[in-house]
């Protein structure tokens, strides 16, 4: 069960990162600040609408993830608000889902998906 939380996790917060930047860098400011009536408002309103509903929803799946992900590992309450909210402060996830995915290695290297091995520094 960890496993395939921690998966899901490494998926959801990536997405939710890039709708949530998507949404704030390109949506809101052609909505609001492009010149009324014109063809990059109507774009922003449209960007906006799809967007937003798509990161609404994918961050409800995070926030369950996320929660019974921090159930298992019995993280700080502190560290998991930090990552419950990440999905709402635009880049922020980005940076969280690192640190989860180190933590997450660090206290559970057997159920982590192995990565790539590093080749050593002597060569071999």
């Amino acid at each position: 069960m960890a496993k395939t939380l921690f998966i899901l996790y490494r998926v959801l917060a990536p997405v939710v990162g890039v709708l949530l930047a998507t949404l704030v860098f390109v949506g809101v400011p052609l909505k609001y600040l492009a010149a009324e009536g014109s063809g990059l408002q109507s774009f922003g309103s449209e960007v906006t609408a799809i967007v937003g509903v798509g990161h609404g929803f994918l961050y409800m799946a995070y926030l369950v993830v996320s929660f019974l992900l921090w159930r298992y590992t019995r993280w700080s309450v502190l560290f998991a608000v930090l990552v419950l909210l990440a999905g709402l402060i635009p880049l922020v996830i980005f940076w969280v889902e690192r640190v989860v995915v180190r933590r997450f290695r660090e206290d559970y290297p057997e159920l982590a998906p192995a990565r790539a091995r590093q080749p050593s520094a002597q060569g071999g």
